[in-house]
């Protein structure tokens, strides 16, 4: 990131860590929006959407891991959610027993999960085991595809706020997950979503400077809307702050036979 800053490339990226728009990098664009947007939304559905007041954490320890983890604590703060257990989990982390036992033992109501694709899994799989039979709240990783299929049927009803779905009621984004599925003979995920929007952001604001110019694409892109029935490779209408962050619809899905349910449809923040 730090190279392409220097050399005054306009980078897309579909990281979710808060940090990446907060470092003053003018050339950084999301193709999707960061954890700290989409925390209060989780926070709000706790709340008032199942009724809980007493919540643990799982969440990584890294930096991804950190800033959704700390944007979810200062969302709990705000509307009154009680973090009764804490569990930081290390990058690559088998063994989730001990994390799952601690939880079961504060009296947590709901557990929000903040892990990466693999640990999320692992995480899930364990709970299962010892059966951990409260609600179990994410992002758009823990409903992923990729975690449904390395949980091997665990992650049925695991609860997610996603930015992105192949399973999404919006007719570019279905058409786009056949197209791809034709294709690669599978399904795609978040990342997959992600880096089609990419790729064509990319397109249309060249096609909008009307040349291939770094600075000028840049430029055009930051307060910059782009509408799906214009620019159909966006997928759905999206907008760039002057940071590069994204403001978009979301989605609440709920895990069902093996897919993402699509629950709620949120207005973009």
């Amino acid at each position: 990131m730090l190279v392409a800053q220097q050399n005054g490339i306009p980078q897309f990226t579909g990281s979710e860590a808060p940090s990446i728009t907060q470092k003053g990098n003018p050339y950084i664009f999301r193709t999707t929006f960061g954890a700290q947007k989409g925390m209060p939304k989780i926070g709000t559905y706790l709340k008032d959407g199942l009724g809980v007041s007493k919540v643990a954490i799982a969440w990584a320890n890294t930096e991804y891991g950190k800033g959704g983890h700390d944007a979810f604590v200062d969302v709990a703060k705000e509307i009154g959610l009680e973090i009764v257990s804490d569990v930081p989990s290390e990058q690559g982390q088998a063994d989730f027993s001990a994390d799952i036992l601690k939880i079961k033992n504060t009296g947590a109501e709901a557990v929000f999960i903040y892990l990466t694709e693999e640990e999320s899994a692992r995480f899930l799989i364990e709970a299962k085991k010892q059966g951990l039979n409260i609600p179990m709240v994410g992002d758009t990783v823990l409903a992923s595809q990729k975690v449904i299929d390395l949980s091997g049927g665990a992650a049925e009803g695991a609860l997610g706020h996603v930015a992105l779905s192949a399973d999404a009621p919006v007719p570019l984004l279905q058409a786009m997950s056949a197209k791809f599925t034709e294709r690669f003979g599978y399904r795609p995920d978040h990342n997959a979503i992600k880096g089609y929007i990419g790729a064509y952001a990319i397109k249309y604001g060249t096609e909008i400077v009307g040349e291939a110019d770094s600075q000028k694409l840049t430029d055009a892109l930051h307060g910059t809307c782009l509408d799906a029935a214009t620019y159909p490779g966006v997928l759905m209408d999206i907008c760039w702050d002057e940071t590069g962050e994204v403001s978009r619809e979301s989605f609440m899905v709920e895990v069902k036979n093996g897919a993402q349910d699509i629950t709620t449809i949120l207005p973009p923040n």
